[in-house]
């Protein structure tokens, strides 16, 4: 069995930019009843598997079990949402964990473009900035800040869910009577800042890199798009495929860009990439093959993204697109696991994830005109942003 369990507000409503990824990891670092140590010795005995986490619409638990122990699993799962005691010592060693994550991240060139764009893209909101928050924001934290969070969120309610060869009525009995005191409160604390984006239409960063990665730059091209459970989300996923968020070097962006004009290492396109609560975005990342042929990569990734725009999708594009999609949707329903993310998903994002049949009923309701009135709705060539990572031996944070 696999119960995932999802608290509200995450990095968009967090005061400390990577509390809630701290937050939720430190769920597992101890309760009242049991120190870290024998909560995982605890857990080891039984062979289960106990993680958390931050997201930026919530900071997470999931726990997997066999389903003979469901009892013990539910009763734990209430201990840590009800009793983690957010222990100093054990803050510190995550808040280096997280460290240590961010440092190993910003050694890739890639990320550390990618982190300008999102910037560039959403400033002030904080999908502006990496989930697991700044070295300076985890350095000001304390394990008190935590434990504020968890409460604040605690008390907006749950997302739970349980899947595996349970008895749905008696789990769902159990955890109700576990959770019932908790006094949930219907408080909307106030929204994120609107994402606004920078200024500028092309944002050029200098990167410090090695001499390997000395002649690579790395191009990303796009704008805010829908939330996960926008009407529009199943035509601009099937519009993306065709531009280049399928498996492999399908798509219109990889077979031009790298395939037919050799100017990309790797090269991928989205429409919804990132999306949730807040929007999305439409991406197009360009790893160029040298940073001479930056210029030739952006001037084709526009010409591609308007003639799609004006041409449309063909037939043939259509329905390849919607048979990988569909046939893709099996596959995310094979395991427990799969199945508790989809269910605390769907309440989440109030759209029913979990029913194959939805999801299914809505990729084969689509046409090309309601795809292409889609696009033409939320894919604007004329508000491009443009984020370009050049090799130097700058700082690493300089930007021209």
């Amino acid at each position: 069995m696999a119960v995932r369990v999802c608290l509200p507000g995450g990095a968009r409503l967090e005061p400390i930019p990577g509390l809630s990824s701290v937050t939720g990891r430190l769920l597992t670092e101890g309760t009242r009843r049991r120190s870290s140590e024998t909560l995982a010795a605890d857990l080891e005995a039984l062979g289960m598997d106990l993680s958390g986490g931050g997201s930026f619409d919530s900071h997470m638990l999931a726990l997997d079990a066999l389903a003979t122990d469901w009892e013990r699993a539910i009763d734990w799962t209430a201990e840590l949402l009800r009793d983690s005691i957010f222990p100093e010592d054990r803050c510190i060693w995550v808040r280096r964990q997280v460290m240590a994550e961010l440092e190993s991240l910003g050694d890739r060139p890639e990320v550390r473009t990618a982190w300008a764009f999102l910037e560039h893209l959403y400033a002030p909101h904080p999908m502006s900035r990496p989930v697991q928050g700044t070295p300076e924001s985890l350095a000001a934290m304390e394990a008190q800040d935590c434990a504020e969070l968890h409460a604040a969120a605690l008390r907006r309610g749950l997302a739970i869910g349980i899947a595996g060869a349970v008895d749905p009525d008696a789990v769902e009995s159990r955890l109700r009577g576990l959770l019932a005191d908790l006094g949930f409160e219907a408080e909307e604390p106030p929204p994120p800042p609107i994402p606004q984006g920078l200024p500028e239409a092309r944002r050029v960063v200098t990167l410090d890199v090695g001499d390997s990665e000395s002649k690579q730059a790395h191009l990303f091209i796009g704008h805010p798009t829908v939330p996960r459970f926008h009407p529009d989300y199943e035509a601009l996923e099937l519009a993306g495929v065709v531009l280049g968020a399928g498996a492999g070097l399908t798509g219109r962006i990889p077979e031009r860009i790298r395939e037919r004009e050799g100017l990309a290492y790797s090269t991928r396109g989205n429409t919804v990439a990132g999306c949730g609560l807040d929007p999305g975005r439409l991406l197009v990342y360009v790893g160029t093959t040298s940073a001479e042929r930056v210029e030739q990569a952006e001037r084709g990734v526009r010409e591609e993204i308007e003639r799609w725009l004006e041409e449309g999708i063909t037939a043939e594009e259509m329905e390849e697109t919607r048979s990988y999609l569909l046939g893709r949707e099996p596959f995310e329903r094979e395991t427990a696991r799969q199945w508790a993310e989809l269910l605390a998903d769907a309440m989440v994002y109030d759209i029913p994830l979990d029913e194959a049949g939805w999801r299914e009923e809505r990729l084969a309701g689509l046409t090309r005109e309601r795809v292409h009135d889609a696009l033409r709705r939320h894919i604007h060539p004329d508000r491009l942003k443009v984020t370009v990572g050049i090799p130097g031996r700058q700082d690493r944070s300089g930007v021209r």
